[in-house]
Parts: C-alpha cells; structure tokens; sequence
C-alpha cells in the first residue's frame, strides 16, 4: 500500500491509498462470491456461480462497487494508523480511480488545534466596581421589608402605611399622534400582512440606526407601565413611579379603580419623557396593614442571629452587608472582565477546526433554542409555521455565535492545558460541603449530593472558575498561579465560615427552643406574638433541614441539584 497524506481546507485530512492490481483483482473475486449469495443464477447453488457468470448477471460495475467498498473501510483503517492522523469525527470516501492504478481517496476531519500564542501579554484595563453607601442602605431596607409583619390582611380601605397589591396601566396622554392603524388583513393575506411587518419593522429598524443620540420618544397613547401584580407601600416618599402616586391611592376602596394622571417630573432619568402628562388605571387587589421593623440594634441583632452571624449591632451588620456587598460586586465585576480577555486572546490566537465541529455547535444551539420553546408549549415546527423561518435560515442565523462560542470553548480548554488547571477529588470535596450548607448542610444532604453525575458538575464549575481567575490575573499583569491559589483559599474559607453559620444557627435554635420549654414548665401566658423569639421563619427552616430532612424534601433538593 503506498500512502500519501495532506492537508487540504476545512482543516482535513486527504489520505490517497494506492494499492497493487492483484488486490483489488482478489477483492473482486470475494465480491462476486458475496453477490452470488443473495443472487439466484441458474444451475449454480447460491455462492457456487463463477465469477464470469455473476459479472453477466449483475454487471461488472456492481461487482466493482462492492469490492471498492469492502476493500475501502479496510483500507481506511490501515491508512489511519500509518498516517497517525487524529480524525475528530468520521472520514468520507471521497473518489476511486482504477487507471494508473486503483487509487482511494478518503478526507478526514481534523482535531481543532489552538496556537494562543502571546496570550500571556494580553493586556485590559480593570475598574474596581463600588459599593456606596445607598447600596448598603437598600440591601437594609430589603431585609426590613423582608421581616415586617402582617397584621391584618383583609382591610377595606387604603391608608398610608398599608401595603396593597395593585394592577397598574399607564399610558401617555400627550405627545405626537400615533400613526393610522394598518387595514385588516383579508383571508389569503396573512403571509403578505406579516411579511409587510416585517418590512415595516426593518425600515424603522434602519432609521433608528442611522443616529444613535436620537432615542424613540414615546407618542400618545403609547404605555408607560403595565403590570399585573404588584407589591406597593402606601409611603408618599417611596412612591413606586414619581410623585404623587401614592396619594391617589389612599383612601380608596379594595376593588376599586382608580383614575388619576400625573405628570412626569423634570428629574426623570429618562430625558425624553420629562413634563410628560400619564394616565394611570390603578385597581386595587389587595390591602393588607403592616408593621416594618424599626431599624436599630435590635434588628440587627435579630438578622445576624438569623443569618447565623456572630450576633452585632447596627453598625456591625451595616459592615456585614457592605462586605457581603462588595464581594458580589468584585465576583460580578470580575466574571465580565475575564469575559473581555478571553475575546482579546481568542482574536489573537490561531484556531483551525473542520466544519464538522462548528455545525455541531449550531445543532447543539438549535438543540437548545427547540427546548426554550418547548418549555413554553411550542415546538420548532410551531416557530417555523409562525414565523415563516426555515432550518436552513436558522442554522445561517446561528452561525456568527456559534462560531465565536466554539472558538472561546477551544481557546479555554487550551488555556486549561497551557496553565494546567485541575480539580482534585479533595477539592470537589469542599465545594460539595459548601454546596450542601445551602440546604442545612447535614450528613444526609451531604450523602444525597455526593453523586458521580454531581461531582463531574462541580469540578467543571472548579475549573472554569480557576479559568476566569487565570483570566483575570493575565489581563491585569499578575502571577496566574497566584491568582488559581488564592481562588482555592477563598473556597477553604468559604467552606470554614459556612460550618461556623449552620454551627451557630443550631445554636440559636437549640436556645430559643430551652427557652420555650421553660415558659411551658412554668406556666406562664402564651407568647405574645414577636416576643421571645429572634428567629423567623426563614431560619427556623434553615435550622430544621439541618436537623431532619425529611425525604419529600430530599427528592426536591435532589432534582434541584441535576444540574446540566
């Protein structure tokens, strides 16, 4: 067999195979002998008649074919390992030529390869992300609002201070007319109306585009706000939309619809509706009095107990939040700047894949686009009938993202080679401690997680995050090592302070618990409501899962866990 192998475009291989006549004289004899099998020629048993018969009955070609095609996947086979060629997905036969001698030729896709080259150098500037001090005093007025109480639910009338549940439509009543409703479309005319839409669309499309500083101002009749049900406190200094709202609402009836217009303030944030004229629909649900706690140290006592801290004061928890804050805005600020290095060093790396590899990618995109519908009752079948769209549209469309995706999966597991990121079994192990304090952190918990299908999920997430960390540390200059290292050390820490809350959650419990026992033995009045306890419900589940979790709980938390 004399072998000669190229590379040709799409990143593939061509491997050309020329073998000697009598092999292929004695591939067709073995052919003849298989057609004669399924073949009945006359005064011969099955896969007794000569050759010369067999090729009169069936021709001399069919015989061909099929020794070229049994003669071939050997062939292939042998070629593949002489060449040492590393095919990604199936070879294709591609020709035979029996002059000057019998010659096949198959092509084979290629293992993508990645050169990154000076990735190293790749440079991007880092902002620091902040946290203000209105940020902390929001996060305390969402747990205030998560700790009031209800006192009443079933008032009659709105007054300040009651919560409501409302539905609200607003709409513009000034500004440009809008434009004439477009005629009906007859029977017959659906696909041309919405073909017109489209179009419609398009060149507006293109009119908005043609100047960025010129943002859609909104004409009459246009709507401002539209929702169904939501959670309003009657408070003249947190009105949900601009001045003036909550006061049309006190003092109305439950069921009621209100009607009231307002006109937007000059201090709107959007510049294009300020001193605007909205009417708004308010009905009202729902009109429940509250009471929010004060906040004070006794609040904040009440929340580190809950969140299973170390008990503090005001100020101690204003600290917690700001730390807690800051710390999700580093990991934020963090995962979009390693995103912004990785497109740095995927643009000046050398990526080579066969097509094979990148329309796998757009099924896979295509896979998953199907299951969004799917979970909204429509198939793919439906979104083609409704849209006018076809497959081979759709695969076009996906094109450009899927091939930035691949080259940014390719570019990441070369980085994983290049810096050698791993996650041993000893680090799957704490991530599956810290994954499990979430749901109380038990033995049992821990034995339910602990599954093959679980640990592949979290060392994947282990590696990725050490990928971002490496990331990072290369696009503002530092010791990607380094960086891996300390990510590891946080998720020590992470798994430290976690078993010191559930530790002292329990604790917490375990005395509210003594405590009540105590006022049963001595007969003492009922609790009023409030007194006496610091933990709230919130906690008290927390605590229990820790404790016993029962198996409905269990098998929730199980399917909760099956992550893709």
């Amino acid at each position: 067999m004399n072998l000669q192998t190229e590379r040709i475009e799409n990143h593939r291989a061509q491997l050309t195979i020329e073998i000697e006549e009598d092999q292929l004289e004695t591939a067709k004899q073995k052919a003849a002998r298989q057609i004669s099998q399924r073949v009945r020629i006359k005064g011969f048993r099955k896969g007794k008649a000569p050759y010369r018969l067999v090729a009169q009955y069936v021709g001399e070609a069919a015989i061909l074919e099929e020794a070229v095609e049994s003669l071939g996947d050997n062939l292939y086979k042998q070629a593949l390992q002489e060449s040492e060629v590393t095919p990604y997905g199936p070879g294709t036969f591609e020709d035979f030529k029996i002059e000057p001698a019998p010659t096949f030729v198959f092509s084979v896709p290629l293992q993508p390869e990645v050169d990154l080259n000076n990735y190293q150098d790749v440079r991007v500037d880092f902002e620091e992300p902040e946290v203000g001090d209105e940020d902390v005093e929001q996060a305390l007025q969402q747990l205030r609002m998560r700790e009031l109480e209800v006192l009443d639910a079933e008032c009659k009338v709105a007054e300040l201070g009651n919560r409501v549940r409302v539905a609200v439509d607003g709409e513009f009543v000034d500004g440009e007319e809008p434009d004439d409703e477009e005629p009906e479309s007859v029977d017959g005319d659906d696909d041309q109306a919405d073909d017109d839409d489209d179009a419609d669309e398009e060149s507006h499309d293109a009119a908005a585009n043609k100047d960025d500083d010129m943002p859609y101002v909104p004409r009459k009749g246009d709507t401002f706000v539209h929702e169904e049900d939501i959670a309003v406190i009657l408070d003249p200094n947190e009105d949900p939309f601009f001045d003036g709202f909550v006061d049309n609402i006190v003092g109305a009836e439950l069921g009621s619809d209100i009607l009231f217009e307002l006109t937007i303030p000059d201090d709107d944030s959007d510049k294009t509706i300020v001193n605007r004229r909205v009417s708004f629909v308010v009905t009202l649900k729902q009109i429940e009095s509250i009471r929010i706690p004060e906040l004070d140290d006794a609040f904040a006592e009440n929340i580190s107990k809950n969140r299973g801290d170390e008990v503090t004061d005001l100020a101690g928890l204003r600290l917690s939040i700001r730390e807690d804050l800051e710390k999700a805005a580093l990991e934020q600020a963090e995962s979009q700047y390693s995103g912004q290095v990785l497109e740095q060093i995927v643009e000046g790396a050398e990526i080579r894949y066969p097509e094979l590899m990148l329309g796998e990618r757009v099924d896979e995109m295509i896979d998953e686009f199907a299951g969004n519908l799917k979970r909204q009752n429509l198939s793919l079948e439906d979104y083609f009938r409704h849209t006018g769209n076809t497959l081979e549209a759709l695969k076009l469309q996906y094109q450009e993202p899927a091939t930035q995706s691949l080259k940014q999966s390719l570019v990441i597991m070369e980085l994983i080679k290049e810096e050698e990121i791993e996650a041993p079994d000893e680090q799957i192990d704490l991530r599956m401690e810290l994954f499990a304090s979430g749901y109380g952190g038990s033995a049992e918990i821990r034995k339910l997680f602990d599954t093959p299908q679980m640990r592949s999920n979290l060392r994947n997430e282990l590696i990725i995050g050490q990928v971002n960390q490496v990331l990072c540390a290369i696009g503002r200059g530092e010791d990607p090592a380094m960086a891996v290292e300390s990510y590891n050390g946080r998720l020590r820490d992470d798994v430290k302070q976690a078993q010191e809350r559930q530790e002292r959650l329990q604790g917490y419990l375990e005395t509210l618990d003594n405590d009540i026992s105590a006022e049963a033995e001595s007969n003492e009045d009922d609790l009023e409501p409030g007194q006496g306890a610091f933990l709230t419900s919130e906690a008290e589940v927390t605590a229990s899962e820790t404790a016993d979790a029962s198996d409905a709980d269990a098998n929730k938390i199980e399917k909760s866990a099956d992550v893709e």
